[in-house]
């Protein structure tokens, strides 16, 4: 669809003009880590000092277990003593952090979804039929992409209303995808084409066929209601 006329070329967004992008690099300060520094020595550092000095006077004047004389050397060496505090704070919450982050959003397992500018134009424009036509040429190339697939199935049941393709297209997602997500997407997507055909037998079958392979969740769970419904109406 590139050599299309003038009246279906596709309009390409007008490009900003560029900000200036903030410091970045090696040696550009981060306000986030500067922030977190300032708090740590707001409400460590001057506890920790109080705490080392009456440590020393109790050493030095109280017990007597070290001389007298020492006590200014060490109410001096609280300073280096409380930065080294703060640093080792300051790491051990820093690798907390990422770390918990790490855990939650399993960070460098989840590649970012794939993006397609010409399709979300052409989407936005409301010309659904030619965005379909885009992504046929992109899995042409590419069959593999099951997120490009489910798009088009996707924009095939609520925009195009060609259920029957919208169908073929999620089967076809999960005869090839080996992404748990992308076989749970595609599941959700036959229901909802057998629902907007209407096909009572086929939206029964996938019913069953949910609610047994994600038995125990929230969403297999309504599969089994919904199906039970179905057989009641009768």
């Amino acid at each position: 669809p590139d050599d299309v006329g003038c009246a279906g070329a596709v309009i390409e967004p007008l490009q900003r003009p560029p900000l200036t992008p903030p410091p970045s690099g090696p040696g550009a300060p981060d306000v986030g880590d500067q922030v977190q520094v300032l708090r740590i020595v707001v409400w460590f550092a001057p506890a920790c000092f109080i705490i080392l000095t009456a440590l020393w006077v109790w050493l030095c004047v109280i017990q007597g277990v070290l001389p007298g004389w020492l006590l200014p050397v060490l109410i001096v060496a609280n300073v280096p003593l409380t930065a080294a505090g703060v640093a080792l704070i300051y790491r051990a919450t820093t690798a907390t952090a990422v770390g918990f982050a790490r855990t939650v959003l399993a960070a460098g397992d989840i590649a970012p979804p794939p993006s397609y500018p010409r399709q979300d134009v052409l989407i936005a424009r409301g010309q659904y039929a030619e965005a379909a036509e885009y992504f046929r040429d992109h899995l042409t190339v590419e069959p593999e992409d099951s997120d490009a697939r489910l798009r088009l199935a996707d924009l095939l049941e609520r925009h195009v209303k060609d259920y029957d393709a919208a169908e073929r297209e999620y089967l076809e997602v999960r005869r090839r995808a080996r992404d748990p997500r992308h076989q749970m997407m595609a599941a959700n997507g036959l229901i909802d084409v057998y629902r907007r055909m209407p096909n009572r037998g086929r939206l029964m079958v996938e019913l069953a066929r949910f609610a047994e392979r994600y038995r125990g969740s929230a969403a297999a769970d309504a599969a089994a209601r919904e199906l039970r419904e179905l057989k009641v109406g009768g």
